[in-house]
């Protein structure tokens, strides 16, 4: 039924559709004796005849008429709007019926297709009125129509959260907004102008203490708890989705298991690496210490040599400390140069260790806090790491510390911190139970 209903936005209308329409469901609801059942005739006739984006402002035009219509027709504004949130629990087509007619009436509100209206000396915008006139309407007919007006409201509001919600990521993206973003919304308009109808001021001359307009105080009251609950939902909601997608985005960076068994030999050849670099820097430095101290000595003998020599003390001819001279220099320069000590230096296996650190820094970067403990976990409880075990930590460090762009590491700084603390805790407790 709906596709065979729906129609193209830019259709041709009748000028005088909102008065056909208006003057019909008049018709229907002073014909049918049964108000539920005329409800439902005035429900099928609408969808028939306005269901489409393209007539559906024709309707709310109706409304209109019936409003300024007075007591008399003013009711079948009332009737209508019940009839069809009503009808909409059980047919799927009415409920789309009531969002076209909200999309309609927010397009009408936000591009200013109605004058505004005046009221106790405020400028409210002519949907304000109806849709507040109707629902003010609407309780005065049956006080159970307050759950119905209220279903309406939460449409808006739902409506027009999306509609700002979208404005603003077209301003994000392209600079310009589809609403005014100075403009007030449409449900808080319709707040303020209730609450302004519900004012109330006793006149001590005819003692009329009374309020008249109780039923539209409670009404504005409705609405309100509407608004929050509405607003709150749609909040969560969004934290929800926002969250989701984290978690998607999260997911999608994180290794994969493939890759971290993948990557765990290389961690265990890192460790192993990372030791004899350690005791690489160790012998280097004690070698380079012994070549550096032979170099000193043999520069101090034969300077002393050739001051000696050239001073002729202590017999020593200067022939003979230009000699030792030249023999220490030859010494230092060639015997005890680093090319003569190579065979005293450890073997450098930098380059493998960078190899292997960079392979499991490759995958450490997309592991989440969890993976990674649970990896190291495993890895000080393996028996080829055993002998390591003590170095896990600060292999941990070290990785760190070499790491480009950390940034872009899925875990924090404080969660590695945390990490690497526990990973201690973890390392002391295998010790204690070797």
């Amino acid at each position: 039924m709906a596709a065979e209903t729906q129609e193209t936005a830019g259709e041709e209308v009748s000028e005088e559709l909102a008065g056909q329409i208006a003057r019909d469901v008049m018709v229907l609801f002073q014909k049918q004796m049964d108000p539920e059942a005329a409800a439902v005739d005035a429900s099928s006739y609408l969808w028939q005849n306005a269901g489409t984006p393209g007539k559906v402002s024709y309707f709310v035009d109706a409304t209109e008429l019936w409003l300024d219509s007075g007591a008399t027709g003013n009711k079948f504004a009332a009737l209508s709007w019940n009839g069809l949130v009503t009808q909409s629990v059980n047919n799927q087509d009415y409920d789309t019926f009531l969002r076209m007619m909200i999309v309609a009436i927010l397009d009408g509100y936000y591009s200013l297709q109605k004058p505004d209206i005046d009221y106790k000396e405020k400028r409210y915008s002519s949907y304000t009125s109806i849709i507040s006139n109707t629902f003010i309407r609407m309780i005065e007919l049956n006080p159970a129509s307050e759950a119905g007006a209220s279903e309406i409201f939460s449409i808006l509001v739902h409506s027009e959260m999306a509609l700002e919600a979208s404005s603003q990521a077209e301003e994000e993206e392209t600079g310009s907004s589809t609403i005014p973003t100075d403009m007030k919304k449409l449900y808080d308009e319709m707040i303020d102008y209730l609450a302004d109808r519900a004012t109330f001021k006793a006149d001590p001359m005819t003692g009329e203490e009374e309020n008249p307009n109780d039923h539209i105080e409670i009404l504005c009251e409705k609405l309100r708890g509407t608004r929050r609950n509405v607003m709150q939902e749609v909040i969560n909601e969004r934290a929800l989705e926002k969250r989701k997608k984290l978690e998607m985005e999260l997911e999608n960076q994180l290794a994969s298991a493939e890759e971290i068994v993948m990557v765990s030999p290389q961690f265990t050849d890192g460790i192993a690496f990372f030791v004899q670099e350690k005791r690489f820097n160790f012998k280097y430095l004690a070698v380079e210490k012994i070549r550096m101290t032979l170099q000193l000595l043999g520069s101090i003998t034969g300077a002393v040599y050739f001051l000696l020599g050239f001073m002729g003390v202590w017999g020593v001819h200067w022939i003979d400390g230009i000699v030792v001279c030249l023999v220490m220099l030859v010494f230092v320069r060639i015997a005890a140069s680093r090319s003569q000590f190579q065979f005293f230096y450890p073997v450098d296996i930098s380059k493998e260790l960078e190899e292997c650190a960079t392979a499991f820094i490759n995958v450490m970067r997309s592991m989440s806090q969890e993976q990674l403990e649970q990896f190291l976990v495993r890895q000080i409880k393996l028996e080829r790491n055993q002998k390591y075990l003590a170095m896990v930590p600060e292999f941990m460090k070290y990785l760190y510390a070499i790491m480009p762009d950390r940034k872009s590491m899925v875990i924090t700084v404080d969660e590695l911190s945390e990490l690497v603390e526990n990973s201690e805790i973890e390392v002391a407790k295998q010790l204690r139970g070797q």
